[in-house]
């Protein structure tokens, strides 16, 4: 049985909660630091950095799987997350 490292709840940029510091590119060498093989970008109610952060994390051998975090009018956050590019195409 193979074993994969994984963070499936990284935020970019682009979630109120991100700093500037956690762009696609930093994203992607952190995790390569930390021996991730596998992360999913979920930004709060947007994906505009999954394609990007999924082409960097190609290059480092890290796959990277498209995700959001969507917050619920209950104030309730769930994570979705995407394969394809029609599957996010889709959605947002």
């Amino acid at each position: 049985m193979n074993s994969y490292r994984a963070d499936l709840h990284i935020h970019t940029v682009l979630s109120p909660c991100g700093d500037l510091e956690m762009s696609p590119g930093n994203i992607v060498e952190k995790a390569a630091q930390k021996g991730l093989d596998l992360i999913a970008i979920c930004d709060h109610n947007h994906t505009g950095h999954a394609r990007l952060t999924r082409r960097l994390g190609q290059a480092l051998g890290i796959w990277v799987v498209y995700g959001v975090e969507l917050n619920t009018r209950e104030d309730v956050h769930c994570l979705a997350f995407f394969d394809r590019d029609e599957q996010l195409d889709s959605f947002y």
